[in-house]
C-alpha cells in the first residue's frame, strides 16, 4: 500500500515558552473508553478529536474537556506498537500502560479503527495530533528506549544477535528491572534512538518527547 501524503496544511509547531507550559498525561484509551463518555471512537486516536461530547449529565468529556482545564501540552502515553495488547483480539478486554515495545516507529494498532491496515493507524494518529493542535495543544510523547517487549525477538536482535541489548555472561543485563537493557552505548543503537525520535518528529509533528 503507498500511503498519500497527510494533509498537514496549516498546521503548526506552537510557540509557547518553556516557563509556561502546562502539561497534563494522558492514556489514549483511558480518556474516552467508559460508556458514559459520550465519544464515538472510544479507545482510539480519533476520540481524541471529537468535540462537542458529554456525558449523560452534561459534563464535557475528551478533547472539550482537556481544553477547559488549560493546558499547553498533552503527554500521551506511550502510542507505539507495543506488545502487551493483541491487536487481533480488541473483542477481549485489554490493558497496557505501554511501556512495552515491540516496533518504536509504528503507532500502536489498537488506538486506530483498523489495525489490519497500517496505513489507518499512521492516518488516524496524524489526525489526532493535528486536531490537538488546531485546538492550541501541543503533543508530547512517552518514548521507552531503555528496553523492549522481548529482546530475543526484537527485531535487530534477530538480524544481529543481541547487538541492541545489553547482555553479561550470555544473560540479558536488568539493571532498569525490565528484563533486557538496550545497549545504548553502541554506535548504531545511539543512531537509531536519534533517528527514531526525529522521524516522529518530522513525520507526525510531535513537539516533544519524555525519556
Amino acid at each position: 500500500v503507498i500511503l498519500e501524503d497527510f494533509a498537514w496544511e496549516g498546521d503548526k509547531q506552537l510557540e509557547i515558552p518553556f516557563e509556561d507550559l502546562i502539561i497534563y498525561e494522558l492514556h489514549v484509551r483511558d480518556l474516552s473508553i467508559d460508556e458514559s463518555s459520550g465519544i464515538t471512537n472510544k479507545g482510539k486516536f480519533l476520540g481524541l478529536t471529537e468535540t462537542g461530547t458529554a456525558t449523560p449529565e452534561g459534563i464535557p468529556t475528551g478533547l472539550d474537556h482537556i481544553k477547559s482545564l488549560g493546558i499547553t501540552h498533552l503527554h500521551l502515553l506511550p502510542s507505539y506498537d507495543y506488545g502487551s495488547v493483541d491487536e487481533t483480539k480488541l473483542d477481549v478486554p485489554q490493558f497496557n500502560w505501554g511501556y512495552d515495545p515491540v516496533n518504536f516507529n509504528v503507532p500502536e494498532g489498537s488506538y486506530s479503527t483498523d489495525p489490519y491496515h497500517g496505513e489507518v493507524r499512521v492516518k488516524e494518529m496524524k489526525q489526532m495530533i493535528k486536531a490537538l493542535h488546531e485546538n492550541g495543544i501541543a503533543v508530547v510523547m512517552d518514548v521507552v528506549y531503555n528496553h523492549v517487549y522481548e529482546a530475543k525477538d526484537f527485531c535487530f536482535n534477530r538480524i544481529v544477535p543481541d547487538y541492541f541489548s545489553r547482555t553479561k555472561n550470555g544473560a540479558y543485563s536488568n539493571g532498569s528491572g525490565c528484563g533486557n537493557d538496550t545497549a545504548s552505548e553502541r554506535s548504531m543503537v545511539r543512531k537509531y534512538i536519534v533517528d527514531s525520535v526525529s522521524y516522529w518528529a518530522d513525520e507526525y509533528h510531535i513537539d516533544g518527547f519524555r525519556f
